[in-house]
């Protein structure tokens, strides 16, 4: 193994495993990160705007490590035209929030691109250790943050990540709503249909029936999703639905579902998955 496919070997294990990564390591992985400053010229090229001013991820990956969140994956879209200035993401988490008896705990969610079309997006997301699945929260009002380029500093990130902290506690209550909340057969059929048109968009709940069967995005993979919970049942339905185990049809034609690679459709999934969620949670336990 040459030096190189032990390095990447190295981190994609820590990766594996939720170790921390140093700055180095993920500019390995996702260069695109540190990307420098693009010229004139290349602005020109791009379609970047005088008024958009470069912010390399770098500097708010260190400065959120200062705020006590340490990154532990880090990941970047393919990309031919704009190589370098693509979006990626970068995940942390915070060990204050895990505890000895912790199944559940939180993460955040930076993304970003150097090419001038977005700002810096902070999604929090909840974590979940029994099946290492991580779910991305929405809500009406809350649920991810923006931060310009423009006029960037240390203390907007901190206000950012601070303010994200402080709705932390209601997310992990909302976890516990939805431990709480039992769901009638119906609705979780309800639920799975609606899930199903997530990944299937030109449908309707009548037309989703005949290209997935329920039943099967219903059906528990593990001990610990048995039951008619809100929290089993969408669990269940989260694994299926992202990492496409289940069946479905066009026609007659049977076919496997694949799995959601793109990290910008697992987050619009996983929001949209966690916001159909909320729907079946009583008003006073939702934030």
């Amino acid at each position: 193994m040459s030096e190189v496919q032990s390095i990447f070997t190295t981190i994609n294990s820590k990766m594996a495993n939720r170790e921390t990564l140093t700055v180095d390591e993920i500019k390995s992985i996702c260069p695109s990160v540190s990307t420098p400053a693009p010229n004139p010229e290349l602005r020109k090229t791009l379609g970047i705007t005088e008024r958009y001013v470069h912010v390399p991820t770098t500097q708010v990956i260190e400065d959120i490590i200062q705020l006590g969140w340490e990154p532990i994956q880090a990941v970047q879209v393919n990309a031919r035209k704009k190589k370098g200035f693509q979006r990626h993401m970068v995940k942390f988490v915070n060990r204050d929030f895990i505890k000895e008896d912790t199944t559940e705990y939180p993460e955040l969610l930076l993304s970003n691109s150097h090419d001038g079309t977005t700002s810096f997006t902070l999604d929090v997301g909840i974590f979940r250790l029994v099946c290492s699945n991580g779910m991305v929260v929405k809500s009406e009002d809350f649920g991810s943050m923006k931060v310009r380029h423009y006029g960037y500093d240390f203390e907007v990130i901190k206000s950012a990540v601070n303010e994200m902290m402080q709705k932390i506690p209601e997310y992990l209550r909302q976890v516990d709503g939805m431990k709480d909340q039992k769901l009638e057969r119906e609705q979780q059929l309800e639920f799975a249909r609606k899930a199903a048109m997530l990944r299937f968009s030109n449908t309707t709940e009548e037309t989703i029936e005949n290209i997935v069967d329920m039943g099967n995005i219903l059906e528990s993979t593990r001990k610990e999703d048995d039951g008619d919970g809100l929290w089993e049942v969408f669990n269940r339905i989260q694994e299926k639905v992202l990492n496409g185990k289940f069946e479905y049809k066009f026609g007659n034609k049977e076919r496997k579902a694949r799995p959601v690679k793109g990290f910008k459709q697992q987050v619009k999934l996983n929001q949209g998955l966690w916001e159909l969620a909320s729907e079946y949670l009583p008003e006073t336990a939702t934030a």
